[in-house]
């Protein structure tokens, strides 16, 4: 069953609560609005990453790559 939303004057739109729960949305959590070349919008939940944290990840996957390369040579 679909369920309509209006779009308020400052472009806020509230997301139903049988849609929120269905989605497993919750308070605080991040969307990404991706708008598809025919102009639908579709709503990705998204999860926030420490910049920090991800570049530190980042730099050991490099690190563990180029071990990896020195094991096959």
């Amino acid at each position: 069953m679909s369920e309509y939303l209006q779009v308020r004057s400052n472009g806020q739109i509230t997301l139903p609560a049988q849609t929120r729960r269905k989605a497993k949305i919750k308070e605080g959590d991040l969307l990404e609005a991706v708008v598809d070349a025919d102009g639908t919008i579709r709503l990705v939940p998204k999860l926030a990453v420490d910049r920090a944290l991800a570049e530190k990840y980042q730099m050991d996957d490099v690190a563990w790559a180029l071990k990896q390369k020195g094991n096959k040579e």
